[in-house]
């Protein structure tokens, strides 16, 4: 979404390990739980420091400043709620937050919380990596880890749901199904498409973009809103760096809530230069893009066997009736 290649979303790849982390998720034996951005595991400190716990980033990447800042500042929000979970839940004295991406280059964290009656309270975990477990601690933890790890999770859910995540802007680029039909509804007003698309939504398809990062779902263009732009000139700017496209018109047509929160703003848009007419649209290479195809809408509404993801559902819902306000 970042038109830098340094800022793009990295995909996951087969060899590293902390990828296989990311793709195994709540398969690995060591899971405690998913975040936006993170996957969050026990780790290798688990046995000797319980509540420590392994934050893997979603993305292969190997430094933070490879995020687009509203991503870093969202994935700082969950490491932030983590720490605090992992401190109020195990009352630790302290907390070691260590970041690491150059071994392995995948860009993880680990947070260990640190007690008070530790044997050596000044030395770093790997510095006492020698030391037998029952040495480590003048009174060991008692709390059973899968009660300990399960409070952290309920903790660091509870912290983030009161969280403002980053705004972003989004479009709808929708024609109907029929080809004859077309031409002339691309002549017509945004909002004069958005009364036939009400009318009669089973007669049009939108274009999705798979994405190539994350959990892989079917999305509309667009993305976070950085600091000092308005939705608007976010729009442009993410659909000029996705598609390689310029706006001709765009329609506000739904605003995304979540937990009380804004935080979407949905628009129905025309390109300039009537790219809707092909059925396989010309733009530019997206690293972020896995694959862009047509989609009818209906299939978004009636979302059978949960295809697609709730977000993307809720907006075309909002979309067809009308709504200028919606909340997942």
């Amino acid at each position: 979404m970042d038109s830098s290649h340094s800022h793009r979303s990295k995909t996951l790849v087969s060899n590293c390990p902390l990828c296989q982390v990311v793709v195994t998720g709540a398969q690995n034996p060591e899971f405690i739980c998913e975040l936006q951005n993170v996957v969050v595991t026990r780790g290798p400190f688990a046995q000797r420091w319980p509540g420590a716990v392994q934050v893997t980033c979603k993305r292969h990447l190997r430094d933070p400043g490879q995020l687009k800042y509203p991503h870093f500042i969202h994935s700082q929000a969950e490491l932030y709620a983590l720490e605090n979970a992992i401190r109020t839940t195990t009352r630790a004295h302290h907390m070691n937050v260590v970041k690491f991406g150059n071994v392995v280059e995948h860009l993880h964290w680990h947070l260990i919380p640190r007690f008070e009656g530790e044997t050596h309270p000044q030395k770093n975990p790997w510095e006492l990596a020698d030391l037998p477990a029952e040495a480590l601690f003048h009174t060991s933890p008692k709390q059973p880890l899968d009660l300990l790890y399960a409070e952290i999770t309920d903790s660091v859910k509870s912290l983030l749901k009161q969280a403002q995540p980053p705004y972003f802007a989004t479009a709808f680029f929708i024609r109907p199904r029929a080809k004859q039909d077309q031409p002339d509804f691309l002549n017509k007003t945004l909002v004069e498409q958005h009364r036939a698309i009400c009318a009669a939504p089973t007669e049009f398809e939108c274009f999705l973009m798979q994405r190539n990062y994350l959990d892989f779902a079917w999305d509309t263009f667009g993305g976070e809103i950085d600091a000092g732009e308005t939705p608007r000139v976010a729009l442009h700017r993410e659909l000029k760096e996705e598609l390689g496209w310029s706006v001709d018109q765009e329609l506000e047509v739904t605003r995304q809530w979540v937990n009380g929160m804004i935080r979407g703003f949905v628009y129905l848009v025309e390109p300039k230069d009537g790219r809707l007419l092909q059925d396989v649209p010309d733009r530019i290479p997206c690293d972020e893009v896995k694959q862009a195809a047509w989609i009818p809408l209906q299939d978004l509404l009636a979302n059978t066997g949960n295809t697609y993801a709730l977000p993307l559902c809720g907006r075309a819902r909002a979309l067809v009736a009308g709504l200028t306000d919606f909340s997942l």
